[in-house]
């Protein structure tokens, strides 16, 4: 039998749109099986949670039930929760996994609590209808020397074989600010054991005592130089947890920069508060940034007002002249009264009758 070759270049991103979601009675769901480097895999969901109170999120091998005796599949992933009111909240966690006969599936059993997930308001779930993505790389053989497979640590874990399969496996109950950030920020934080700290700086630029991208660079030394206190508090500990979170903040800043005033509405302003004050536990110094939403909503509501104005102003001014044609048409009215009046009998009214005093 030939196997396929895996490859290292970037496969597309497999989207799963779910529809009738709150409808599903089903336990667990598969995705369709979709191919990423040369090998068939499918999303595994638990959409009321598998024995928890979050979405269960997985990647599954999707031909693990036909391969031989002591196959195993190497692979980094990511899967996504598609946030539809606002793209910066999308909920991404990246992990990597040696896949093999009894841990064919590997993923986040506390992906995303199930009432944030149902919580219309948040984004996730709208119209009934939630969107799972997810990206999948198989490595080049020659390229795993380079590779660090997780579960060095599993007492830091936060990926899980879905319970179908584990071998009696716990997930540990995080609790730090990572986690919490995790669940609700709008940026693609994923838990940085320190496996990675080898490579955080690969391709980075030097910001303050952290490494972020060189996109990333630009705009926070922007904000540095605007408000210095915005970084001082910073307290991410690890420094490739460092590097996701403060380029996922300069991620946020730029879509903030790219919002016009008149698109900041109630659903916009609450949106950046979660993820404001998201980035507050951490340490940032964001009342600049609180401080100028403010102004924009009241820049907004002044714009609003003006516009009210002006539109009352204009119905009053086509109502006016519509009073005007009708003082005329009275009084053209009235004219033509007056004058018909004088050749009009004087003893026969609108009642009587036609003949009457002729007849």
């Amino acid at each position: 039998m030939s196997l396929p070759t895996p490859t290292d270049r970037p496969s597309e991103p497999f989207t799963w749109k779910i529809e009738n979601f709150s409808k599903l009675k089903t336990k667990k769901l598969y995705s369709d099986t979709f191919y990423s480097g040369g090998y068939k895999w499918r999303v595994l969901i638990y959409p009321k949670g598998n024995n928890v109170e979050y979405l269960s999120l997985y990647l599954d091998v999707g031909d693990s039930a036909t391969l031989p005796y002591g196959w195993t599949r190497y692979a980094r992933f990511s899967v996504s929760m598609i946030n539809q009111i606002h793209n910066t909240l999308t909920v991404r966690k990246d992990t990597q996994h040696q896949f093999d006969e009894r841990e064919f599936d590997w993923g986040f059993t506390s992906f995303l609590p199930l009432k944030v997930l149902n919580d219309p308001g948040q984004g996730f779930l709208l119209n009934d209808t939630i969107i799972v993505e997810a990206d999948v790389t198989v490595p080049n053989p020659h390229n795993s020397k380079l590779e660090t497979v997780e579960n060095s640590n599993p007492e830091e874990e936060s990926q899980l074989p879905s319970c179908d399969n584990s071998s009696g496996k716990l997930e540990a109950d995080i609790t730090s600010p990572q986690s919490t950030l995790q669940s609700t920020l709008g940026s693609q934080i994923a838990f940085v054991d320190g496996s990675s700290e080898a490579t955080a700086t690969a391709g980075k630029v030097r910001f303050l005592s952290y490494w972020v991208s060189s996109d990333g660079f630009q705009l926070l030394e922007k904000i540095h130089g605007l408000h210095k206190g915005t970084f001082v508090k910073f307290s991410m500990k690890g420094q490739a947890l460092q590097t996701v979170l403060l380029e996922s903040f300069a991620s946020f800043i730029a879509s903030m920069s790219s919002t016009k005033v008149s698109e900041v509405n109630e659903e916009a302003l609450r949106l950046a508060a979660i993820s404001i004050e998201d980035y507050e536990q951490v340490g940032l110094d964001l009342r600049w940034l609180k401080q100028r939403l403010e102004e924009a909503k009241g820049v907004k509501k002044h714009s609003e007002s003006v516009n009210t104005v002006e539109s009352c102003g204009s119905s009053l001014e086509v109502a006016r002249a519509k009073v005007r044609e009708l003082e005329e048409e009275l009084a053209k009215a009235k004219a033509e009264v007056e004058a018909m009046s004088w050749d009009l009998p004087k003893s026969l009214g609108v009642n009587d009758s036609v003949l009457k005093d002729i007849v």
